[in-house]
């Protein structure tokens, strides 16, 4: 009996370092929030089985295949890659050789390529939807991971990493090679493309700047333009986000409000968001693809929408005790938005 249940005991315990599943606090549950009405209401999308959830999962990056819409994947704090083949409404683990996701960046034109960051300071790609994955990137020790991962929708060969030691390096030849860019002091948490016709590049330095550059990763400078109103005061930076049209502007998300630029950095103006949000961190944004007006950002336990540029402002409190880490608009229908959840450290 006595070796019947150690052999039960193991199985379960081998069986639960594979899982999404784990234990969460009704107050701490985590997994997406989904809205179909374009951010007004939210309900959760977690659910694995008829029993079983994603509620302890913590996410790092989410993203959506550009061609199939109703996939999503999820970095994961500690249960590697989580994916959805139907819009969120169930999720199953995806084959991944390490647990810790920091970012996910898929191939637009072949969306079987995808890129990884993760496990202990690594990338990793695959070209057949997670099937095999190769190792084209590594820290020498532990201790440096990558924190950000983003590439090239023009030219995706064309991959950009940041590290916890304030490293970008970069590759043209799809993980072959790399080379070093700049070293931004502090570990850079996200990298976008501008939506401008300039192509510019920015990077967010976790709390502390952003930095741009142009679109070859070249000729890196810190944001820190003149202020339309020398009052204002940017802060410790959380999030940022582009407006993917001609005008290329650039929102930041910080824990005093919001700023924008549309050139560059070289001047920043306040948005006038709900002045009681600004007493937290905004660790979220996004600017609706198709519609520069629509804003979406999250601060506490809340969410915010404008409809005007950030002139009147809806809200929608969240009761899941995790935060927001990232907010994205479905590229087929912009009714859709999720938002992925997790908790942070203070």
């Amino acid at each position: 009996m006595r070796k019947y249940f150690l052999v039960v005991f193991l199985f379960v315990f081998i069986l639960s370092g594979c899982s999404l599943v784990g234990t969460s606090s009704s107050k701490k549950t985590g997994g997406v929030l989904r809205s179909n009405d374009t951010g007004i209401t939210w309900q959760l999308k977690n659910k694995v089985s008829e029993k079983q959830t994603i509620g302890s999962v913590d996410v790092l990056d989410m993203v959506i295949d550009p061609v199939d819409t109703d996939k999503i994947y999820l970095g994961t704090k500690d249960k590697g890659i989580a994916i959805s083949k139907d819009g969120a409404e169930s999720w199953e683990k995806m084959k991944f050789p390490g647990n810790k996701v920091y970012g996910i960046a898929i191939n637009p034109s072949k969306p079987s390529n995808i890129f990884v960051a993760g496990g202990r300071g690594k990338v990793f790609k695959t070209d057949n939807y997670g099937g095999d994955w190769k190792e084209v990137y590594t820290e020498p020790a532990d201790g440096t991971v990558i924190t950000s991962l983003t590439m090239d929708s023009h030219n995706p060969s064309t991959v950009y990493i940041g590290t916890s030691n304030g490293v970008v390096i970069k590759t043209i030849d799809a993980g072959e090679t790399w080379r070093n860019l700049y070293s931004a002091g502090g570990a850079v948490t996200k990298i976008l493309f501008g939506g401008g016709s300039d192509g510019r590049i920015y990077f967010m330095v976790n709390k502390k700047q952003v930095m741009v550059s142009d679109g070859n990763g070249d000729n890196f400078r810190i944001i820190g333009g003149k202020f339309k109103n020398e009052k204002s005061k940017i802060g410790e930076v959380f999030s940022i986000a582009v407006v993917n049209n001609d005008s290329g502007g650039l929102y930041i998300g910080t824990n005093n409000g919001m700023f924008r630029s549309f050139d560059g950095g070289d001047t920043l103006e306040e948005v006038d968001v709900i002045a009681s949000s600004k007493e937290f961190p905004i660790r979220s944004v996004v600017i609706n693809p198709r519609n520069s007006q629509e804003i979406i950002y999250s601060a506490a336990q809340a969410i915010y929408k404008s409809e005007n540029g950030g002139k009147n402002w809806s809200t929608y409190q969240l009761n899941t005790g995790k935060l927001i880490s990232k907010i994205l608009y479905n590229p087929s229908d912009m009714s859709i938005v999720y938002a992925g959840l997790r908790e942070f450290n203070k």
